[in-house]
């Protein structure tokens, strides 16, 4: 049946099932058809989701795009740009960008955000370009199997070579932006290893198993190595404006192909001046 196919070769989930069925459907040789229809060999099966234009407002922008093809986009985020739209920021979101490029290469594709960042966090995002995508990346990374990996520079020497940080972790007021490790907060799980040890700094290596709002920050923090610069866990610094944390390394497998990728990008100017000051490059 069309059913098995959908739900074992082509591993739709029932949230995309009842998208395609609300704004599509299925098409056996050529023909609209029911999903319980029985199938032979040869037959051709065609899924569509009618595919929506975003709301979003194009804003253009230079964008250093590190990958793209039909289906994902990956964008190298600066520091300082938030990655959508919010109460505080209505525009000038990289969200917004985006929308303006997709609009130029006459793309009708929502802003489909595998996973974000905090608006001073710079380095690597993932977009989708359809909902088939997302959907199993979004399932790749509630899997732990979409790997991200971030640069940051921590207050103070860690001792250890290597640790886990599975504190869990919530808000500390209500309506405030501020989280902290709270026994009654959601799960979270951070790794990190130590790059190197400078005489007042490390340069840590950290990896996500879950992606809570400041969970890097939250758990090095708790640890007693707040990030440098970040003005929420740590205190500002006169050398760098903002909290020192850089996606750098993004891997995951490819929705469409099956095939494994591997994204780097290298860390910004403020960091390298950073870790030049402290003799860490």
């Amino acid at each position: 049946m069309i059913k098995e196919i959908i739900y074992g070769r082509l591993n739709l989930s029932r949230g995309m099932l009842r998208r395609m069925k609300n704004g599509g459907g299925v098409f056996l040789n050529g023909r609209r058809d029911f999903i319980t229809r029985r199938v032979c060999a040869g037959d051709v099966i065609e899924i569509v989701f009618n595919e929506e234009g975003t709301a979003l407002v194009g804003e253009e922008m230079p964008l250093d795009i590190v990958y793209e093809d039909d289906f994902l986009l990956a964008v190298n985020k600066p520091p300082g740009i938030p990655v959508h739209p919010t109460g505080s920021y209505r525009q000038g979101t990289l969200a917004n960008g985006i929308a303006s490029y997709f609009a130029q290469r006459d793309l009708a594709a929502k802003v489909r955000l595998v996973h974000r960042l905090d608006k001073d966090t710079s380095g690597l995002i993932l977009i989708a370009k359809e909902a088939y995508s997302l959907d199993h990346l979004v399932r790749q990374r509630q899997r732990g199997e979409l790997r991200r990996e971030y640069l940051a520079v921590v207050v103070g020497r860690i001792e250890q070579d290597a640790g886990t940080i599975t504190l869990p972790i919530g808000r500390l007021e209500e309506g405030g932006i501020r989280r902290g490790c709270r026994p009654q907060g959601r799960p979270a799980y951070t790794e990190y290893r130590v790059v190197r040890r400078g005489a007042d700094w490390s340069l840590a290596a950290v990896s996500l198993g879950t992606g809570r709002t400041h969970q890097i920050r939250v758990h090095m923090a708790s640890i007693g190595h707040p990030l440098v610069g970040d003005p929420l866990y740590g205190t500002p610094s006169p050398v760098i404006a903002r909290q020192a944390l850089h996606a750098w390394r993004l891997s995951f497998v490819h929705p469409r192909s099956g095939e494994s990728v591997e994204l780097r990008v290298p860390l910004p100017a403020d960091m390298r001046k950073l870790l030049q000051q402290e003799n860490l490059l």
